[in-house]
């Protein structure tokens, strides 16, 4: 709690008056004798002395501008903050099916709609979007605001782009975690349809940052046509672009991982059900709390005394019976 203007709290001290009854109505008698004893009229002579003292304290703390500041409050849930790194290239806008299926979305259209009921379905989680092809597009920061990320993940939707830098991609989405909260939980979900060479340089320096960081990874590969599968064994061979070489490399860092396959929506529902228990423990948030001012409230109690006071005062009598309103 605090107050815009301090110096008008001296002005608390005219609270001191009605307190002490040096504003009241008096009578004089010739001997108290006269007067009879009265305990109620005392209840209700304190209580009105302290309504007229709450009135004038009111209205001060309403003229000084009582409130309280802005500031962040500490909140704990169930969650994760998750970046989705999503492939944007050319192929990506194929159907989601396999060779002899039908298809009835395009695989960014599927992975977008399903990712973003996903996320609809974890209130306490933070997001963010990294798009690359060619080149890393940080879409979205880590955010909690869930109609950007909904317009950011619609946005995805657009054609595709040239290639795949994966490696590009991966480093982007690190860059997010380096300002983000280091106490909470933090997923990397990579949504592909294929993969790529990620150089050796770029391999070493992101086996570095995630072991750092304490990244969860899960590799979402969206497979269609005769694609290679990614249980396939490439032990012993030298094609380092297949989907089972990326998974082996994932699976090598030294984190947790997980690699799903996908090759209609139904598997990328289970997918991101199976991922969503996994990542789903107690994780700590601050939350901005925006300023709040109790002038009205300062003012609208003031009234309420003043009210009560003038009340009292009209129904005031003598001890004779007789009406001594002035």
């Amino acid at each position: 709690m605090s107050v815009d203007y301090p110096w008008v709290m001296v002005l608390l001290v005219l609270c001191l008056p009605p307190l002490f009854g040096f504003m009241a109505q008096t009578r004089s008698v010739s001997a108290l004798i006269c007067v009879p004893a009265d305990g109620v009229s005392r209840a209700v002579d304190l209580i009105v002395r302290l309504l007229a003292a709450g009135a004038i304290a009111a209205t001060v703390c309403g003229l000084a501008g009582l409130h309280r500041g802005a500031g962040t409050t500490l909140r704990t849930g169930r969650g994760a903050h998750i970046v989705l790194v999503l492939d944007r290239s050319l192929s990506m806008d194929e159907g989601l099916a396999l060779t002899g299926q039908k298809a009835q979305l395009s695989k960014t259209a599927a992975a977008t709609k399903l990712i973003q009921a996903f996320f609809a379905r974890r209130p306490n989680d933070s997001f963010g979007l990294v798009a690359f092809s060619t080149q890393p597009i940080p879409v979205m920061p880590i955010t909690d605001h869930r109609e950007a990320m909904e317009a950011a993940m619609a946005a995805m939707r657009q054609k595709g782009l040239a290639d795949t830098d994966i490696g590009a991609g991966l480093e982007a989405a690190l860059a997010m975690f380096q300002a983000d909260d280091p106490l909470a939980s933090r997923v990397l979900l990579f949504v592909s349809d294929g993969a790529g060479r990620i150089p050796d340089a770029v391999q070493a320096d992101l086996r570095i940052k995630m072991l750092l960081q304490r990244i969860h990874l899960y590799y979402l590969y969206l497979r269609s046509g005769d694609s290679p599968a990614l249980s396939e064994d490439v032990s012993g061979r030298n094609d380092l672009m297949q989907p089972a070489a990326l998974n082996a490399f994932f699976r090598s860092l030294g984190i947790p991982y997980r690699g799903f396959e996908a090759s209609d929506p139904g598997a990328i529902v289970a997918a991101t059900d199976a991922i969503g228990k996994l990542e789903n423990r107690p994780v700590s948030y601050h939350e901005t709390v925006p300023r709040v001012g109790y002038e009205g409230l300062c003012y609208g109690s003031a009234a309420a005394c003043l009210l009560l006071v003038l009340l009292a005062r009209l129904a005031e009598r003598d001890f004779l019976g007789v009406d001594t309103r002035i």
